[in-house]
């Protein structure tokens, strides 16, 4: 009986194995579909034959394809071309192979490698299930021994000790208290106030830092010339060389001129085949075809083996190597005109208008305003270039038109935002100290448009207020006479605090906190003093 067998084009290998272990027939035939290549070696096609030997069964295939027909007939499995061929039955595998051990068919294969070996040999020293249970068994009668005397008495102790231990943590944490009597004192405080002047503003909201600020504008006109220090070079040939194209399978091939191949590593340079060129049939046929390459310039010598991509459909058939480097592409040096030349260029001429245009805004400022320096801006309006960028040229000129524009902000608004600031930076119910408040702008500011940004530092003195609860979590656990340098030291306070214990013999406050008791004297602190 014969059973014919069709591959999906989807199959792999072992699929094919196992649906030949699970036919019955005879004989089999595997019709092979176009483009299904698992059984283009004799390696695997040895390994069919091998199965079905075991099997006792015959088995032969039905493809054109050259490479698995070569691969058949290599270890003896019957060929055919089309099915009906195989339907007749009268066909054999011839058995090139060794005989087959049917009931230990294990003997016939090779060696298992040495990875292989080390793997049965870890199977083999497995312990039985006899043995597994019976360390199980061995591990339990352990965990059910009882402790011995010894552990017994030390747990015990243990015990103990932590009892006498919660006992003592009580007497020495939770009984003691104490009252801390603070007199809180004077305390410098700085801030830094941003502030946006802005020319668009008709009316300042100092609560949000917003000042109404006025715009002073000028226009500057100025020329200047530098040496141009770029190069480049002018492709003037293209590199040419040969490549070498071999035949990936049996068929003659026909590479037409203009055959498109490149490099793969790096900026891919592209090569064309100058003439026609015919690559006769057969696996490793090869052809040499002169190429040059498409654009001129040095970068079309590139080294040997390194053209190795064929473009197109052709780089399925054929594949393609320079075995020697390409060369002939040149260049010329010439001097042009940069980006960086006329980069540099505008630096200058601009630093020339950027250095007047400071003193000239300052003419147009009131005494009662501020000009910030950070805010005076050159906005270009026109640059013309003598020389384009790339062309020849030994110089390039440029006049540039630029418009200078700065912020003037009243002094007076500026104060009196930072005060506000300054006053809402300090803590609740703290009173700041009029004549110790000083002001300074910062030296940075960042510019916009028609607006800047600056920073002033705004400092004074305010009564120190003192959080009760902070003040517990910093003394407690402490000695007396280190509490109360640490309180004087923390808060500024006009004198040492008072500090009473219960009971007198303890060496340091209550650990926990919660057992201090504190109180503030705000009236010595606040008297004499007024807010601005």
């Amino acid at each position: 009986m014969t059973q014919i067998f069709t591959i999906p084009e989807t199959a792999g290998f072992e699929a094919v194995r196992r649906r030949l272990a699970q036919t019955n027939a005879r004989q089999v035939v595997l019709v092979i579909p176009d483009g299904w290549l698992e059984l283009n070696n004799p390696a695997r096609m040895r390994l069919i034959q091998r199965q079905a030997q075991v099997q006792g069964k015959d088995v032969a295939v039905v493809t054109r394809h050259e490479a698995t027909r070569k691969a058949a007939q290599a270890v003896g499995v019957p060929v055919f071309l089309r099915p009906e061929q195989a339907e007749q039955g009268n066909w054999s595998m011839d058995t090139l192979l060794p005989p087959v051990n049917i009931i230990r068919p294990e003997d016939s294969l090779p060696e298992a490698p040495p990875w292989r070996r080390q793997d049965i040999r870890n199977r083999a020293a497995r312990p039985t299930q006899y043995r597994a249970r019976q360390r199980r068994i061995a591990r339990e009668a352990r965990y059910r021994t009882p402790p011995p005397a010894w552990m017994t008495i030390g747990w015990n102790a243990v015990m103990g000790g932590m009892i006498a231990g919660a006992l003592l943590l009580f007497v020495f944490y939770v009984l003691p208290a104490a009252t801390i009597t603070l007199s809180p004192g004077r305390e410098r405080i700085e801030v830094v106030v941003p502030l946006t002047a802005s020319a668009d503003l008709t009316e300042s909201d100092l609560a949000e830092n917003l000042l109404a600020a006025r715009l002073v504008e000028t226009t500057i006109v100025e020329t200047g010339a530098t040496a141009t220090s770029g190069s480049r070079q002018k492709a003037t040939e293209n590199a040419v060389g040969t490549a070498t194209f071999t035949n990936l399978g049996s068929a003659a091939i026909d590479i037409p001129a203009g055959t498109a191949v490149s490099t793969s590593s790096g900026t891919p340079v592209t090569f064309r085949t100058v003439q026609d060129a015919r690559l006769e049939g057969g696996v490793g046929q090869r052809v040499n075809v002169p190429i040059e390459a498409l654009e001129p310039g040095i970068q079309g010598n590139v080294r040997a083996n390194t053209i190795n991509t064929i473009s197109g459909a052709l780089r399925f058939r054929a594949r393609v190597i320079n075995s020697q480097g390409t060369g002939g592409g040149g260049a010329a040096l010439t001097r042009v005109v940069t980006a960086e030349d006329q980069a540099r260029l505008l630096d200058e001429v601009t630093a020339l208008i950027e250095a007047q245009a400071l003193a000239t805004l300052q003419v147009e400022v009131a005494e009662s305003e501020w000009l910030a320096p950070d805010s005076v801006q050159t906005l270009i309006i026109a640059q013309v270039f003598d020389r384009y960028q790339d062309s020849e040229a030994d110089e390039v000129g440029l006049t540039l038109r630029v418009l200078v524009q700065g912020v003037a902000v009243a002094e007076s608004e500026m104060q009196e935002a930072t005060l506000n600031a300054l006053e809402n930076a300090i803590p609740d119910e703290a009173r700041l100290v009029a004549d110790t408040i000083t002001f300074q702008r910062n030296p940075n500011a960042t510019a916009g448009s028609r607006s800047v940004d600056f920073e002033i530092t705004a400092a004074g003195d305010y009564v120190v207020p003192i959080d009760p609860q902070e003040v517990r979590n910093s003394a407690a656990g402490m000695k007396a006479e280190d509490a109360a340098r640490m309180l004087d030291e923390r808060w500024l306070l006009n004198k040492l605090p008072d500090i009473y214990q219960d009971p007198g013999w303890m060496g340091t406050l209550p650990r926990f906190p919660t057992r201090i008791q504190v109180r503030i004297e705000y009236a010595d602190a606040v008297a004499g003093q007024s807010a601005p």
